[in-house]
């Protein structure tokens, strides 16, 4: 058993595994080759099939008794990290995921920070998001500890791996609720502000490193992320702000129809909205469902088709058309425009094919016009992409001084379809 010393409290880490042999061994070394002198891991994993076990063995003999693993089944990652923390011999815990990395000195940082304000109950600091590759992508849109709690309405502010706490805290603000399948930290550090505001600091700077891929949670569950994110927001808050029904929107926006989601778009947004409802007033739910129904994006969607307009069915620098089929497809994609300027013009377009090409064409405006994408003869299901691209427009509320839009609009898409080989 790893013991503390009388002089250097013991720091016990917390780490939920599943599958995620690819990244664990550093994620295991980045905790237990910090400079801190005490530091014991202990690995929930929730029996991994990938080589993850063999790779724990391996590990163990190397690292000994400041590595401990179990395996077995559990109800998800809240789960997991509940049952590890129960085995935490430390006076203070960590909690990182088997996908990310603590930096160099993160440890002894937030220790150092502890020793400098015992009263401080919980420690988070900076991180920086990465890719497979290990490669920053951004930094974590961190927020101090001074941040009024309401701000949380609009998400969570902090890292959850940069997150170390004492562990007498942790057992009085409660174990992690294994119910929220994707929010339970967001959910676990509002809790904690809540309990314990101005005993919660930071460090400025970037203590570990959170990796963004296609297995990950926050990516594979994007739904649930959202409706999970309302539930702890209408629990602790009592308001759900409607960003976070419009961003999840955008999401499905964004992957429709090429996501692994094959309902009609208008279904799964019907199936969304009747989730998100229960965190929803009823008035904001009202203002919603009207928004949604006079949202071009979903008026112009079809099982096959999408168009990547704004709202009001307006498209400005760069416009993208998605097509996926089954079976034998059409002969092109129809996509009907309109560019209703307040002066005449020239609109000028550049479109890339799926197959690199690059097309141009140049248009009067104002004026009405057809855009035809012709798709290549093949008899198997399949998915095609492209991109219209202009640098032409106008800006409203340059031409009408009662407008406020500052957007630089180039044409409105009115309707999608599809021509067969008999051109109908």
């Amino acid at each position: 058993m790893t013991e503390k010393t009388s002089t250097t409290p013991l720091v016990s880490v917390v780490m939920p595994s599943l599958n995620q042999v690819q990244f664990l061994e550093a994620a295991v070394r980045s905790v237990l080759e910090q400079d801190y002198p005490h530091v014991e891991l202990i690995v929930a994993d929730g029996m991994s099939t990938d080589g993850s076990l063999e790779l724990l063995m391996q590990l163990q003999a190397e690292y000994g008794e400041r590595l401990r693993w179990t395996s077995q089944q559990d109800g998800g990652a809240a789960e997991a990290l509940n049952h590890a923390i129960a085995q935490a011999h430390g006076d203070v815990v960590g909690w990182i995921n088997s996908d990310d990395m603590y930096t160099q000195g993160a440890v002894a940082r937030a220790m150092a920070h502890f020793e400098k304000h015992p009263k401080h109950q919980m420690v988070y600091g900076e991180g920086q998001h990465i890719n497979v590759a290990g490669e920053v992508l951004a930094n974590y849109p961190t927020k101090p500890p001074s941040t009024p709690l309401d701000v949380f309405a609009d998400g969570s502010f902090i890292c959850q791996p940069t997150v170390f706490m004492r562990r007498e805290a942790l057992a009085q603000v409660g174990e992690l609720d294994a119910s929220i399948k994707t929010a339970f930290d967001f959910d676990l550090f509002v809790r904690f502000f809540k309990r314990y505001p101005r005993q919660i600091g930071m460090v400025r700077r970037v203590q570990a490193f959170s990796r963004l891929h296609a297995a990950c949670m926050t990516q594979r569950l994007r739904r649930q992320v959202a409706l999970d994110g309302m539930r702890v927001v209408a629990k602790e808050l009592g308001t759900v702000p409607e960003h976070w029904f419009w961003t999840h929107v955008d999401e499905m926006c964004a992957s429709y129809p090429l996501g692994p989601d094959a309902l009609p778009l208008v279904k799964q947004l019907e199936a969304f909205l009747k989730e998100a409802s229960a965190y929803l007033k009823p008035e904001v739910l009202k203002g919603l469902i009207e928004r949604l129904k006079a949202d071009w994006r979903v008026r112009l969607a079809t099982p096959e088709l999408f168009v990547t307009v704004q709202p009001d069915a307006w498209a400005n620098k760069q416009l993208t058309i998605k097509y996926r089929w089954q079976g034998k497809p059409a002969a092109a994609v129809l996509v009907r425009c309109n560019a209703p300027w307040p002066v005449p013009g020239k609109l000028r377009l550049k479109v890339q094919t799926p197959s690199g090409k690059v097309q141009r064409s140049v248009l009067d405006v104002p004026d009405d016009f057809v855009l035809r994408f012709e798709v290549p003869e093949t008899t198997q299901s399949g998915c095609m992409v492209w991109t219209v691209e202009t640098t032409q427009g106008f800006v409203p509320a340059k031409h009408d001084k009662a407008s406020s839009d500052k957007r630089k609009l180039a044409f409105q898409v009115l309707e999608l379809s599809t021509e067969d080989a008999d051109g109908v």
